[in-house]
């Protein structure tokens, strides 16, 4: 991924800061290893300049070495955990109540639970629908929020099913 590969990404990025956007969680899974933490360095710049939070998915050391306010952990890493990494902000994915349990027990200070609806980016997942993701945050400590297929005019039903939001990623950048 070059600089110029970079720049309509990193101007949308721009346009949804100025937005309102005021967190983000940086994700690579299939970059190389140099030109992600360059771009996770080019966000984290953008990002703070606007007043808004980074995560890093995933990597505790980038999100140290780059300057971000945290890591959002998956949720294999998440089962692996013995204690909280030290990062001032810690998010974790999780699929079902035991996983939102897990990141209470190590400390997370929210989650992401999903997929709530039909999503391109995972099409075989077994979803959660609104009841389903109701019971399984019921009784949760941390604040968790919907993800999976999601748009800003499903905040209402994601507060009545016991969200504290919508997390998004296409719905994000529209």
């Amino acid at each position: 991924f070059t600089a110029a590969e970079q720049t309509p990404a990193l101007a949308a990025i721009d346009a949804a800061l100025q937005r309102g956007l005021r967190l983000i969680q940086v994700r690579g899974k299939d970059w190389p290893a140099e030109a992600f933490a360059d771009y996770a360095q080019a966000i984290v710049a953008r990002a703070h300049a606007a007043g808004a939070r980074v995560l890093i998915n995933g990597d505790v050391e980038l999100a140290q070495r780059c300057g971000a306010d945290g890591v959002h952990l998956t949720s294999q890493q998440l089962q692996a955990l013995t204690a909280r990494p030290p990062l001032p902000l810690v998010g974790a994915s999780c699929h079902s109540a035991e996983e939102l349990r897990r990141a209470e027990a190590v400390g997370a200070d929210f989650a992401v639970m999903g997929p709530v609806l039909p999503t391109p980016t995972h099409p075989d997942a077994s979803l959660l629908g609104w009841a389903g993701f109701a019971e399984a945050v019921t009784g949760n400590r941390i604040p968790v929020f919907a993800l999976g297929g999601l748009r800003e005019v499903d905040r209402a039903q994601s507060l009545v099913s016991g969200a504290h939001g919508l997390a998004m990623i296409r719905g994000a950048w529209v």
